[in-house]
């Protein structure tokens, strides 16, 4: 048996359980079904393509289950994040998954024996001190940053939102430096994004980028090259998530021009796997505008970059292989 009747097998099981769970699972113990669905998500990640929308039926199936069995999980609320970016890229940001994956995320309890309000407190007194002392800029952004995540501990995410949205919102009247700027702007833009808020993220990444674009030297550095396409990938994989694959493009292809420049680099750890990352988002967003043909050899390559034997990058060869495999399929 090859790898693409290995693919359809698995694919034809998995499915056969989710349509099974969905009519029986209610009846079976809240830990069985953790344990069932566990089970099912591994073997997803083990054979069953990210572009497949089976991958994130799957995760959001799970979090389901934990939610009811375990509703005070960290698990439950890292899982859901990852399965929102990943639903936003295989479903769009309005299908009914998706609304039903944000209810999950909001419904998840607070971190299981952290008291928080006495923290909340203290967090909301140092941002109202640093917010009046004009030389306080990065530490009221770090403030900022974690009354949010002491709101998210909390189950308060609603307010964790907010509290990052009023912090974009003081970018005027900080009167911040273009570098002090681009500095919000990022580490804000990956945070809600790392928080399955792509929408919210994207425009404060493009800012970044365009900003980049518009300092860059021609002959830029190795690690300025690296820093520069760290902001571009989150942007990409934003532009995915939102279902924008021609955007995701545009940003992919150019960052690849960059990289492939300092392709001598490959045995330097950060720059290997941003590279083959690239590469790899780089035919999802080809093959989500219908270019399969341009897809599989950035498949190929992504592929060739991990499986070794001189730059091995293990955690990616499944990913990688099952998206050939996948392809090959459709």
């Amino acid at each position: 048996m090859n790898e693409r009747d290995d693919y359809i097998k698995l694919s034809r099981r998995l499915r056969d359980f989710l349509e099974e769970d969905r009519i029986i699972g209610p009846t079976v113990p809240g830990r069985r079904r953790v344990v069932m669905l566990n089970r099912a998500v591994n073997l997803t990640e083990a054979g069953i393509s990210r572009l497949d929308p089976l991958f994130s039926e799957v995760w959001a199936r799970f979090a389901d289950v934990l939610l009811a069995a375990r509703p005070k999980s960290g698990r439950l609320r890292r899982l859901v994040v990852t399965a929102i970016n990943q639903a936003g890229e295989t479903h769009g940001p309005d299908d009914p998954l998706m609304t039903r994956l944000r209810t999950v995320r909001s419904q998840a309890g607070a971190r299981a024996g952290k008291p928080n309000e006495r923290k909340l407190a203290r967090a909301q007194e140092d941002m109202a001190r640093l917010r009046e002392d004009p030389g306080s800029t990065r530490l009221w952004v770090v403030a900022m940053d974690k009354l949010a995540q002491l709101y998210l501990d909390a189950g308060r995410y609603d307010e964790m939102i907010d509290t990052y949205d009023r912090l974009m919102g003081e970018r005027t009247r900080l009167g911040l430096e273009e570098e002090q700027l681009a500095f919000v702007e990022r580490f804000v833009g990956d945070t809600l994004f790392q928080q399955g808020e792509a929408a919210r993220a994207a425009p404060l990444l493009a800012a970044v980028t365009a900003r980049n674009d518009r300092r860059r030297r021609p002959d830029a550095s190795l690690d300025d090259t690296i820093d520069d396409t760290n902001v571009d990938l989150s942007l990409a994989l934003c532009h995915l998530a939102l279902k924008q694959p021609r955007e995701a493009e545009a940003v992919l292809r150019e960052a690849m021009r960059r990289l492939r420049r300092h392709d001598d680099s490959m045995r330097k750890r950060f720059f290997h796997r941003l590279r083959h990352r690239t590469t790899y988002e780089l035919g999802s967003a080809l093959w989500k505008l219908g270019r399969a043909g341009e897809a599989a050899p950035c498949f190929e390559e992504a592929h060739r970059l991990v499986a070794g034997p001189r730059y091995v990058d293990r955690k990616f060869v499944t990913p990688y292989r099952n998206a050939l495999t996948y392809i090959e399929l459709r």
